[in-house]
């Protein structure tokens, strides 16, 4: 039989086990309390690149040449671009309405035109007012290209004036109402936003009238642009190290898986402890034969031999 474990080696034992997975449980869920994940490389390339063009972004915009102050907020590139933009499609959309209400074979579009031209006529009032507040110069001419068509549109007559009316006033109204919806969901300038979001109610509600007229090719519309991927992201490479935030129903799920595991290593270090208590129970050495008769107690079972003789001496 091997020697008993002295009782403070054996407490020793035990409070260091549960002294040292209380430590490792406490740091465990110490950092369970910040879930990470693990971004794909080319995503925390972009995050990283993001983040960099914003900080240099921020401090250089009140310097940066392109970027006017006013009381309204900064002025970008964007911003011009776009009243200059509007501008030039009510020069154009506003010439090609008044001529379509007079040349157009078709009362339908005779209508629309009207209604167009009434249109751009009050968004260039609104264009040149925002224009003349924010110092941004404007064009008094429409572009070359839109020159070229109107020269086209005036040379045709009846029903192909109607069609090529409808169809390319709906496919210029097309490509305006992209760029003005990303200038008002991008702008820190109060006077753009309200007017580009004017302008883009004014664009869409066209778009429907040339629609409804049915001259409309929607064939011979420009192919709408491609879903956003990330070709990266189904890549097996990781970027170890790259921290991305993640959603709060997957961080409470964490949470929640590592609270369990805490527990649980808890228990298992408890009942480790526990069990290291009682295997130190001391083991009685065998008597010699000639005492054993004198150390060892009478049992149970002998009692009832010594009450029946009792009874017999009564």
């Amino acid at each position: 039989m091997r020697p008993p474990v002295p009782r403070f080696v054996r407490w020793a034992v035990a409070l260091a086990v549960i002294a040292a997975l209380t430590v490792v449980v406490f740091q465990y869920w110490g950092t369970s309390q910040y879930p990470i994940a693990i971004a794909p490389r080319g995503q925390a390339a972009g995050q990283a690149g993001q983040a960099g063009q914003a900080r240099q972004a921020g401090p250089t915009t009140a310097q940066d040449a392109n970027w006017t102050p006013t009381r309204w907020g900064p002025v970008g590139p964007a911003d011009r671009d776009l009243l200059v933009m509007i501008r030039q499609a009510g020069l154009c959309g506003g010439s090609s309405g008044r001529q379509a209400q007079a040349q157009g074979s078709n009362p339908q579009v005779r209508t629309v035109a009207k209604k167009i031209s009434t249109d751009y006529g009050d968004l260039d009032n609104q264009v040149r007012s925002v224009a003349s507040k924010l110092g941004v110069a404007l064009p008094n001419q429409p572009t070359v290209q839109q020159q070229s068509w109107m020269n086209q549109l005036s040379g045709q007559s009846g029903s192909k004036y109607d069609r090529m009316f409808a169809q390319h006033l709906r496919v210029t109204e097309g490509e305006v109402l992209p760029a003005i919806t990303a200038v008002r969901a991008g702008t820190r300038n109060e006077l753009i936003r309200s007017f580009a979001a004017n302008a883009a109610v004014l664009v869409n509600r066209h778009m429907e009238a040339l629609e409804r007229t049915g001259l409309v090719d929607y064939s011979k519309l420009p192919a709408p642009p491609p879903p956003v991927t990330n070709a990266t992201t189904d890549s097996p490479t990781r970027a170890i190290g790259q921290v991305v935030n993640v959603s709060p129903e997957q961080a409470t799920a964490g949470i929640n898986t590592n609270a369990m595991i805490a527990a649980l290593v808890s228990t298992a270090g408890v009942l480790v402890a526990l069990g290291l208590l009682g295997t130190g129970k001391r083991i009685r050495r065998p008597a010699p034969a000639g005492a054993q008769h004198r150390s060892t107690p009478r049992s149970y079972a002998t009692r009832p031999t010594q009450r029946r003789r009792a009874a017999h001496r009564w």
